[in-house]
């Protein structure tokens, strides 16, 4: 099978990628048959920051909802693929959206869809793919496997609601990790939460100004031409500690907590920047 944009799926870091891709597909469009419109790469893979520890990110769209008997069915072949013996078959992560939720505006953020989580073979219902910047990679970004070009199924994302979702998700993410920072290991105080984290701040600057969703390493150049130059040096750093991640060995190390306080304040700086409106809506380069 040769898919409609082979030529930005990677050959590196994973060679194997391509065919596990090859795999998933088929068995999803031998499943759904013509409830399947379209099978897509998202996430990492679309922006184009896909590293070593990354998701492989999907979103599938029908032509209906689908039903349980159908949702079983998905989990076989994701079960299946999981069994392959390589890393990007075991970090599968993606939900099943219908075309008309896809493009039902009222229920972003709301309405739960089916899910699997990363390397999970158990689906779940969540929002967490139905979300503005979800869809705004998907049409602008994503990687069409099979069907429909993104174009076609669905409308431009209003800015708005994608910038309302960005400060929305920047308020909450610097709460939950004011509250994680002085507990036990967790996601957010390890090695691999912290540089997420501020690198993630620095993506959601980025989109603030742009109205684009680009990778996190886009958004760490980005944001140091304009932050205060006290501020480059954890960006930097959260960039070396990035790369330097392996197959998700950092993630059950805490970070020093040196460094988890300097990335609290690089959050408290950054919020204070859109509640200033230095960085607001009407001054978004689109």
């Amino acid at each position: 099978m040769k898919f409609l944009d082979d030529t930005r799926i990677p050959h590196h870091p994973y060679p194997e990628l391509r065919e596990v891709l090859n795999i998933f597909a088929a068995e999803i469009r031998t499943a759904l048959a013509e409830n399947l419109i379209g099978i897509y790469l998202v996430g990492s893979l679309a922006t184009g920051d896909f590293d070593l520890d990354s998701d492989v990110d999907f979103l599938v769209v029908t032509e209906t909802e689908l039903t349980k008997t159908n949702i079983r069915s998905l989990q076989d072949i994701q079960i299946k693929v999981h069994n392959i013996d390589c890393y990007p078959a075991k970090h599968l992560e993606g939900s099943y959206i219908s075309i008309s939720d896809l493009n039902n505006w009222s229920t972003v953020g709301e309405k739960e869809l089916y899910y699997f989580n990363n390397g999970s073979t158990m689906f779940e219902q969540s929002i967490h793919d139905n979300k503005w910047h979800v869809r705004w990679i998907l049409r602008e970004r994503g990687i069409t496997l099979i069907g429909q070009n993104p174009e076609t199924i669905l409308e431009s994302i209003p800015l708005d609601e994608l910038f309302k979702e960005i400060k929305t998700t920047m308020f909450l993410v610097m709460e939950l990790f004011e509250n994680e920072i002085n507990r036990p290991l967790s996601f957010l105080n390890s090695q691999f939460g912290q540089p997420f984290a501020v690198l993630t701040y620095c993506r959601m600057l980025h989109t603030l100004n742009t109205g684009t969703v680009q990778s996190k390493r886009a958004g760490a150049k980005w944001t140091k031409q304009f932050v205060d130059r006290k501020w480059i040096k954890i960006i930097d750093q959260a960039s070396d500690e990035r790369e330097g991640v392996r197959f998700g060995v950092k993630i059950g190390q805490r970070a020093e907590q040196k460094s988890l306080y300097e990335t609290l304040e690089f959050m408290k700086y950054t919020v204070t920047q859109i509640e200033n409106n230095e960085m607001s809506d009407e001054d978004a380069a689109y």
